[in-house]
């Protein structure tokens, strides 16, 4: 807005949209519309600015003088006194250079209480329930992708994210699945591992269902159904939380190489579900009743 348009204080929406600028940046909103009434016009007194602006005379030559401390206006000599505002584009130039230095002045700060160790950093991870809010969290998260994917779920799990993979791959991004489940799921492009080692092996563990995705190694979400039913999940751009998850995943991608190649070699030496690795998990002073099959239920649900 220029400093002096026309002969009567400026008015209309602009005027309005101004003195609102005005009072987002510190200014009360008697000020705002007091220096706006003095644009566009001659050096104007208090009462031709209340006059103009609505602000009620009682207070119109305090919010004047609040201006002229603030260095938005001045006081011209004489009786009665009459008032200029400093021009527009001076007065946002001053604001913006105040604001730069006190944002200087608080970083400098806020990084001397973090070297002291007085300002605690916290990472956010959000709770999720149910399914539908999982799948739409994890789509969200793909459609985000620039650059890698892993995902890892069962078959169901993995066609409900279908289209945002396909969407991915078409944006050439590079996308690993490993897939649980006796039915294959391919899609063109994706890097697909099917998680051998469990097939056609039923204990009562592997009713539990998982989704996990991880993105561009700095998005994850991770959600569970121990009963193959209740989902519950998070959803988190911790580097921490991330660097678990993609871990987790690319730990069982290897495992299932790795029993690609040597698996009836694994199957003698740990079990046929590999379930002779899961020993260290149970107390060694209880021995666990056994099951059929030849796994003891420790193992069967551990």
């Amino acid at each position: 807005m220029p400093a002096h348009r026309t002969e009567t204080a400026a008015t209309g929406d602009s005027a309005e949209d101004f003195a609102s600028a005005l009072a987002q940046l510190g200014f009360s909103h008697h000020e705002a519309r007091a220096y706006v009434g003095l644009l566009g016009g001659e050096p104007r007194t208090g009462y031709a600015v209340a006059k103009a602006t609505g602000v009620p005379q009682p207070k119109v030559y305090e919010a004047l003088r609040k201006l002229v401390a603030r260095g938005a206006a001045f006081e011209l000599a004489g009786r009665p006194s009459r008032f200029v505002p400093v021009p527009t584009d001076q007065l946002l130039a001053r604001l913006e250079s105040t604001f730069t230095d006190r944002m200087r002045v608080a970083r400098r700060s806020a990084d001397a209480l973090e070297g002291d160790g007085v300002v605690p950093t916290y990472e956010a991870v959000r709770r999720l329930e149910e399914w539908p809010a999982i799948e739409a969290a994890a789509c969200e998260t793909i459609a985000r992708a620039r650059r890698r994917v892993y995902v890892s779920a069962r078959v169901d799990e993995l066609r409900a994210l279908q289209g945002e993979i396909e969407d991915a791959v078409a944006r050439s991004v590079d996308v690993v699945a490993l897939c649980f489940g006796k039915e294959p799921w391919t899609i063109p492009g994706v890097r697909t591992f099917t998680h051998a080692s469990t097939d056609k092996i039923l204990y009562r563990s592997h009713q539990a269902r998982h989704v996990a995705v991880v993105v561009d190694s700095a998005e994850t979400v991770w959600a569970l159904a121990t009963d193959g039913h209740n989902w519950s999940g998070v959803v988190s751009d911790s580097a921490l939380v991330v660097a678990a998850i993609k871990d987790f995943v690319r730990h069982d991608i290897d495992l299932q190489r790795v029993y690609a190649d040597f698996g009836e070699d694994l199957k003698r030496a740990y079990g046929p579900a590999l379930e002779v690795l899961e020993d260290y998990r149970h107390d060694p002073a209880v021995a666990p009743p056994e099951v059929p099959g030849g796994a003891s239920e420790a193992e069967a649900t551990g």
